[in-house]
């Protein structure tokens, strides 16, 4: 090797150094030697390295025992298990990382989607809450609207109270006066007697009731709304001969009234109907309510046992009992509008069966008439159990009516009556009100007997003879035993027990057939 002299450069000063041959073959020599030496270094690692990795391990492979070959095998199959595992771990983080990305979008999309949804909602809020104030400010308005309206209303209700009671305190004054004028003069017909009523109770038209006949007037009694606690089943279709209902007036602790009937006059009753002389469209007993609860109870236990009681929903008094025969009307109207009479008795009366059926085929039902006995001019008591006072009534006589115990009245009348009663004001007596001033606004004529023949006599013997029973259809009783007396007298001469034996002009005495039909003849 040829080695080029050496030359160092020192900085600061230059100075060139110039080696001998001698001095620069020394450093040759030296020089391989340590070249040689690293060589032989490099040389044994290498080789060192090699058997203990290479040649040593494949040796001991090649002496080792087969149990020893089985385990390195083994350990040789699970590093390649572990090296398939390792792939498999890595594939499988490799999916789940892809399906954290994929969830981390999907985070993302619905943040987004959440922010926009967030956004609408509150655009939405905003909206809403606009609308919101926008219906309050337009409810303030009307609430405002409508409580000025209702001041105004309020001060016209004033303004009209102030007015209806000036008219009032006239009113007052002018029935005082009338009053006065009129007391005990002569009774001056239904148009005064309304004007007169309706100004002295201070009544208003009933605007909201439709009125039966508008021609009768304004209506100010609501007779066509009555409730029934306990009711009948409508009237009964007809179809021989004509037909009749029988009203029984009652008070609701008269139980043994009403028992004695059942078992006297209305078998008679009965019996007629199925012989088909008489058609019987209704029976019942009519009650109005009562504060005790045992009498109640006893009541609906008598009409599940007979099924014959209209109770209406009104308060059972004396002076009540005009309302009572409103209540009675309205039913007849809604039920029995067909009917051709109706036959209205007090539960002390007792019926003559057979003459009633005489009598209804006698006379048609279109007969805008009504039956009875006549009161005549009846004077007004001040005093009494009929008391009535002059400002009620100022003056001196009813107008002609019939006494109430017993009337027979055509079903064409129903209608007319209970239309009166809306438009006429009430008063305590019913038979005075519906027989005398209804029957006059109604157009009713009052029929009386013109013959010794009647429909109904207030007073009859204790123990009837066969004349008296052949002569009325109904006649009032002062007790139980003269019911009973009454019934046995009826059912003794019809069934030619006893006779009735009258004198001719001549002198001469003839026996009456009880099969001779009665005439009732009425003017």
């Amino acid at each position: 090797m040829w080695l080029e002299p050496s030359v160092c450069f020192i900085p600061g000063n230059v100075k060139r150094t110039t080696f001998s041959k001698k001095e620069m073959s020394f450093n040759n020599q030296f020089s391989l030697l340590i070249v040689g030496w690293f060589f032989l270094v490099i040389s044994s690692a290498i080789y060192f390295t090699y058997f203990v990795y290479f040649l040593q391990p494949a040796t001991n492979l090649i002496h080792q025992k087969p149990e020893s070959r089985a385990r390195t095998n083994a350990m040789t199959e699970v590093l390649k298990l572990g090296e398939e595992t390792v792939e498999d771990l890595v594939e499988k983080l490799n999916q789940e990382n892809q399906m954290l990305k994929d969830n981390v979008n999907r985070c993302r999309e619905d943040r987004t989607g959440m922010a926009a949804l967030l956004e609408t909602g509150q655009e939405s809020l905003g909206q809403i809450n606009t609308t919101l104030i926008a219906k309050i400010v337009l409810l303030e308005g009307e609430l405002k609207q409508e409580k000025e309206q209702a001041d105004r209303l309020a001060k016209t209700i004033a303004e009209e109270k102030k007015s209806i009671e000036a008219n009032v305190r006239i009113q007052k004054e002018l029935f005082d006066f009338v009053s006065l004028v009129s007391r005990n003069g002569p009774y001056p017909g239904v148009a005064n007697y309304t004007t007169y009523a309706v100004a002295r109770l201070g009544l208003l038209p009933l605007t909201n009731v439709e009125p039966l006949e508008p021609d009768f007037g304004p209506v100010i009694n609501n007779v066509t709304s009555f409730q029934y606690s306990i009711t009948i089943p409508p009237c009964r279709k007809v179809r021989i001969n004509r037909s009749v209902f029988i009203s029984v007036n009652s008070a609701p602790g008269n139980f043994e009234k009403r028992n004695i009937i059942r078992q006297t006059w209305a078998k008679h009753l009965q019996a007629e109907n199925e012989k088909g002389s008489l058609g019987v469209g209704g029976f019942a007993f009519i009650l109005g309510l009562t504060d005790n609860n045992v009498t109640q109870n006893r009541i609906k236990e008598e009409s599940e046992t007979f099924g014959d009681i209209i109770q209406v929903k009104m308060s059972d008094f004396y002076r009540n009992l005009t309302l009572k025969v409103a209540g009675l009307l309205n039913w007849l109207h809604r039920n029995c509008a067909t009917i051709d009479f109706v036959l209205k008795v007090d539960d002390d009366v007792y019926v003559n069966a057979r003459n009633l059926a005489t009598f209804v085929q006698s006379y048609h039902r279109s007969n805008h008439s009504m039956f009875g006995l006549s009161a005549g001019f009846f004077i007004a008591n001040r005093v009494g159990k009929w008391n009535i006072s002059y400002e009620e009534w100022p003056w001196k006589q009813y107008p002609p009516y019939y006494y109430g115990p017993a009337i027979i009245m055509p079903g064409s009348t129903i209608r007319p009556l209970l239309a009166a009663f809306q438009t006429t004001p009430f008063m305590p007596f019913d038979d005075v009100y519906y027989s005398g001033i209804c029957t006059e606004k109604a157009g009713i004529k009052i029929h009386v007997s013109s013959n010794s023949f009647n429909v109904f006599v207030m007073r009859q013997s204790l123990v009837p003879d066969a004349c008296d029973v052949r002569r009325f259809v109904a006649w009032l009783t002062a007790s139980g035993n003269h019911m009973n007396n009454s019934h046995v007298a009826t059912d003794d001469f019809y069934h030619n027990r006893t006779q009735c034996i009258v004198s001719d002009s001549h002198g001469t005495n003839r026996t009456i057939d009880y099969n001779e039909a009665v005439q009732f003849l009425f003017v």
